[in-house]
């Protein structure tokens, strides 16, 4: 690689040309505008989740369709971070968010406007179509306008920014759900009125996306799960590390809610409860975040992903002695150690794409997490109503640490490639 090459993509992204009568906002304010959309995106999608159960009453289903519903958002969001989200490389970052945010208050009008169990689907993959755009614009978007410039920095800002969003959305939605007479109406309204005013916002924040003079470049088809080769060993180790996080999330927000309900007895009428659960796993996630934001050696992973089992055996195992505290107790471990891992391996991405394919391979990256976020909670949810819930938890904290343990050979193998290259 020459050195003009190296230098173009580790200097810092220039600002693409915006219209001179556009006003556009300081850095720092686009900073936390971005940061906000994300927050949001991250909330939104997450306002079903404790009113799963209310849902499943009214409408007469099983966790089965309960992991279905919570699935297919994640099954609309791979393709498009795979499409729509890499638009971001190519007509900027400001479209493609504005465009994003949008799309969210339409799928919040679909879930407020529900009439039968259809309505909720549409709504899903609504928020789905709408994640992938934002999801890979936002993480990129948050790096390019970080004050210092720093990947690191950048990293941590977009990891907070979504603990931040899944925290809230459970409790947010939990809340309303239990004290206001419109359960599942008055939380999709509050989406509604916050996604309007970011997209205003949106419009006058500065484009970041790089300024290659190559018209080879802006015309170039890049493949849709394309990585570099050369970042490819740690990409791997990098995304199955951070699988595992999203893995245990996948159970926090897609069965806890039934688990809740039928293993530890939670009334149906108390989704506060389900988004308490929720929100104290996210909770302790940005905790660890912030308390471990500069540790990021490979004994810290490592140590993250024993935590992260530990957490998710006391969430499961919290039926033998029919405990709530323990279930509560385990969701905040397993906040802690998946609030580590996602920090870390985010940095890492971020640290070795490079600059020219930057959303592209985030793309890829969140497609892996989202992957690991959605089918094993899927199929668990449609094998729980032959199997019972119970049952199918404790299978899935065994093919969760079998991932823990996949994650961390892949790791050693890339850090040996690395030294022999």
């Amino acid at each position: 690689m020459s050195s003009t090459t190296l230098d173009t993509q580790l200097a810092p992204p220039t600002f693409g040309s915006f219209p001179s009568a556009r006003r556009t906002w300081s850095l720092r304010t686009s900073f936390f505008a971005v940061a906000a959309t994300q927050t949001l995106l991250l909330a939104a999608s997450n306002f079903p989740t404790p009113l799963f159960p209310v849902y499943a009453r009214h409408y007469g289903f099983g966790s089965g369709t309960v992991t279905l519903l919570f699935g297919v958002y994640v099954l609309a969001l791979i393709p498009s971070m795979l499409t729509l989200g890499r638009l971001t490389d190519r007509l900027g970052r400001r479209p493609v968010l504005a465009t994003g945010i949008a799309l969210t208050a339409i799928s919040s009008l679909a879930f407020a406007s529900a009439r039968s169990v259809g309505w909720l689907f549409a709504g899903e993959i609504i928020y789905g179509i709408a994640g992938g755009m934002v999801m890979s614009a936002a993480s990129v978007a948050i790096r390019e306008l970080h004050p210092k410039q720093s990947s690191d920095g950048g990293a941590l800002a977009a990891t907070l920014a979504a603990a931040i969003g899944l925290a809230l959305g459970p409790l947010v939605s939990g809340v309303l759900a239990t004290v206001t007479p419109w359960p599942t109406v008055s939380p999709y309204v509050l989406d509604i009125v916050v996604a309007a005013i970011l997209f205003v916002v949106l419009l006058r924040i500065p484009e970041t996306k790089p300024v290659h003079g190559s018209a080879a470049f802006v015309t170039k088809r890049v493949p849709l799960l394309h990585v570099p080769s050369e970042i490819r060993p740690m990409f791997l180790a990098t995304a199955l590390a951070a699988a595992t996080g999203w893995m245990a999330t996948g159970w926090v927000f897609g069965l806890s809610p039934s688990f809740l309900h039928t293993e530890l007895g939670v009334h149906i009428t108390q989704p506060i409860v389900a988004g308490l659960f929720a929100a104290l796993m996210v909770a302790s996630n940005g905790a660890s975040q912030l308390a471990f934001r500069r540790r990021h050696s490979s004994g810290a992973l490592h140590t993250a992903l024993v935590v992260l089992v530990s957490g998710m055996a006391l969430m499961v195992g919290s039926t033998l002695v029919d405990s709530l505290t323990v279930a509560l107790v385990g969701s905040v471990v397993t906040g802690l150690g998946s609030g580590l891992v996602q920090m870390s391996t985010m940095a890492t991405i971020l640290r070795i794409a490079p600059a020219h394919a930057r959303g592209g391979v985030m793309s890829a990256f969140l497609s892996v997490c989202y992957l690991a976020l959605s089918l094993p909670v899927v199929i668990a949810g449609v094998v729980a109503d032959r199997l019972g819930l119970g049952v199918v938890s404790a299978w899935y904290v065994v093919a969760f640490a079998v991932l823990v343990a996949s994650a961390m050979v892949a790791a050693r193998r890339a850090v040996r490639m690395a030294m022999v290259s």
